[in-house]
């Protein structure tokens, strides 16, 4: 992400615009490789001597917020080393006072015995005999590792970041989306998920198989909550590389800069491209929940695609997952996590109304903490039944009680 200071955009009649770049002009393309060039690991340089090196060649940018906002870019990237967990602010308190005493003792000063016997006091102080004194202060961390980049990678980054930053200050994103490939639009959905984004789904078109083919969504943004905004940000932010995967997309929103409140609208036609995987892509900790789930439960098997839930009035829901058992029967699971406590309500007074959906919901602690939504779920007869706590992601046996339970009544009323 960029700081507010480094982002560059024009306000024009209550639109802001962010200035993208031309991923392919030569000059920029030189600038990224120079940059680069300084981020190698195999040079083993410290965080204050690439910081030594890179300064001159970015003040020598006429653009300068491009140069700055390139350089840090790279920067987020890279791994630095991390000190050991020795107490660095009493070792120097330590051989300063050891020092000290030295020259104390002794009238005449010889430089060579001086710094031996320095050293050997070091030596018998715990973490002394690293040597290195300062490796606890950033400038002296060790460049170890950075995530590749080509130029031209790094200069098609710089554009999402443009718009990343702005949607750090963003209101409601609306996001209308067409696309022909099923897979991908899941893929999408699944990121939404993973970054715990909760939207409400409109459909306005349909394939020929009951597949929405264009949608309207709308994702909550920062500026419209309460707490924890500053973490929603970033999940929100970096959800929007997603939507640069799709074909056919615009987005609009309110960004708030200072007090001025401007509008940003984008689409497919910014030419803006993603540096995310597309429709093959699993976030990590969903992997190991369906490991997990798979060694521990046998009448029940994850679908490798959820499909929609058609609520009515063009009204969607994508599941987080969907489980079928060997009679063919499905089941799905909406999870709702801290920044969804008002969807979850809507969700829960919904299911409670229709209790032939086929859907269980597992509800983050988070939100259960708070006495309002606690009393609201403990009353709920269908949240005790078919519904869940969590912290972070479900547990299995939980899922897997809910699953039977859920079952349980669809058969006992006759709807499956």
């Amino acid at each position: 992400m960029l700081n507010k200071d480094l982002l560059r955009y024009n306000v024009r009649s209550g639109e802001i615009k962010p200035k993208f770049i031309k991923a392919e002009t030569p000059d920029l393309i030189e600038l990224s490789q120079q940059l680069l060039a300084l981020y190698d690991p195999e040079l083993e340089l410290t965080r204050g001597e690439i910081e030594q090196m890179s300064t001159p060649l970015v003040n020598s940018i006429k653009d300068l917020k491009l140069a700055k906002g390139l350089n840090k870019l790279i920067l987020d990237k890279c791994e630095f080393s991390i000190a050991s967990k020795t107490d660095y602010s009493s070792l120097r308190a330590n051989i300063f006072s050891t020092s000290n005493n030295i020259l104390r003792a002794s009238e005449e000063v010889d430089l060579e015995k001086y710094r031996n016997r320095v050293i050997s006091e070091l030596n018998k102080l715990e973490g002394g005999e690293e040597g290195d004194i300062y490796a606890d202060l950033p400038d002296n961390e060790r460049l170890i590792k950075v995530k590749e980049m080509s130029p031209k990678e790094l200069l098609e980054r710089y554009n999402v970041s443009l718009v990343q930053s702005l949607l750090l200050h963003s209101n409601k994103l609306t996001l209308t989306f067409e696309e022909a490939d099923p897979a991908m639009m899941r893929a999408l959905f699944r990121y939404l998920r993973f970054f715990r984004l909760l939207a409400d789904l409109k459909k306005t078109q349909c394939s020929r198989y009951g597949i929405p083919k264009k949608v309207v969504m709308e994702i909550d943004g920062p500026a419209s909550l309460f707490e924890n905004t500053q973490k929603y940000a970033l999940q929100l932010a970096s959800f929007f590389p997603a939507i640069c995967l799709m074909t056919k997309w615009k987005i609009e929103t309110v960004v708030k800069i200072g007090k001025k409140e401007l509008t940003l609208k984008l689409s497919n036609r910014s030419n803006l491209k993603s540096h995310y995987r597309g429709a093959s892509y699993t976030p990590e900790e969903v992997k190991l929940f369906q490991n997990l789930f798979k060694e521990k439960v046998k009448e029940w098997d994850i679908l490798e695609e959820s499909s929609f839930l058609d609520l009515g009035d063009q009204n969607l829901v994508f599941p987080d997952q969907s489980y079928k058992n060997e009679n063919g029967d499905v089941i799905h699971l909406e999870l709702f996590h801290r920044w969804h406590s008002h969807q979850m309500i809507e969700r829960l007074e919904y299911l409670e109304e229709n209790q032939q959906l086929p859907l269980i919901i597992g509800v983050d602690r988070a939100i259960y903490n708070k006495p309002e939504f606690k009393e609201r779920l403990n009353a709920s007869e269908y949240f005790q039944n078919n519904g869940f706590l969590f912290r972070d992601f479900p547990g299995v046996d939980r899922v897997k009680k809910c699953l039977n339970n859920k079952l349980k009544s669809l058969n006992k009323s006759g709807l499956l």
